[in-house]
């Protein structure tokens, strides 16, 4: 099989993992994303489902939000009020439960992008989207437990979505800023 084969074939899994999520969940999440502008939102995850999470992070910063990384130098304190965006494939990963019942504790909200349904981490989550990967098919990429390959490919373009439908309408000052916010030590 040819590489473009192979490129075609992890679009395509993604591609089934996205369509078994709900509308609904990731309207209430583009609705949150939008009233949390003037909030801080501090992200957190493990492996590969971390990196997807600092590149939402980092569309967010470049249109105007305050972000975080959580275990950062320079990531100050939560309050009352911020916001902790995790990310967990499985649903279960103990750190990201445990910095998420803290993160309620102080007083924060919690969004939880999820790899599969009635997990730990979404009971805790005040908003969750969460994959159904029995509904998608085989995977024939590194798979765990709703996490995996599958998962993180399709969390990245799903958070590009976001980022899409939050600039829709008002593209051109969008990317302008966005633009203005880029790196420009590189």
């Amino acid at each position: 099989m040819s590489i473009r084969e192979k490129v075609a074939e992890v679009l395509q899994e993604a591609r089934n993992l996205l369509s078994t999520l709900e509308e609904s969940e990731a309207e209430q999440v583009l609705c949150a994303l939008r009233g949390w502008q003037k909030k801080r939102l501090f992200f957190w995850a493990r492996g590969r489902s971390f990196l997807v999470l600092k590149g939402f992070a980092m569309r967010l910063m470049h249109l105007g939000y305050v972000v975080h990384i959580v275990g950062e130098v320079t990531c100050p304190a939560m309050q009352k009020g911020d916001v902790l965006v995790v990310a967990s494939g499985s649903g279960k990963t103990s750190s990201v439960l445990l910095f998420a019942e803290k993160a309620r504790d102080l007083g924060a909200e919690v969004l939880a992008f999820l790899g599969r349904r009635g997990t730990p981490l979404e009971r805790i989550a005040h908003h969750a989207v969460a994959f159904s990967p029995e509904q998608a098919g085989e995977s024939r990429q590194l798979y765990t437990g709703g996490g995996g390959t599958r998962f993180e490919d399709a969390l990245w373009l799903f958070c590009d979505a976001l980022i899409l439908a939050l600039v829709e309408g008002r593209e051109g000052e969008a990317y302008r800023l966005m633009v203005e916010r880029h790196a420009n030590l590189e």
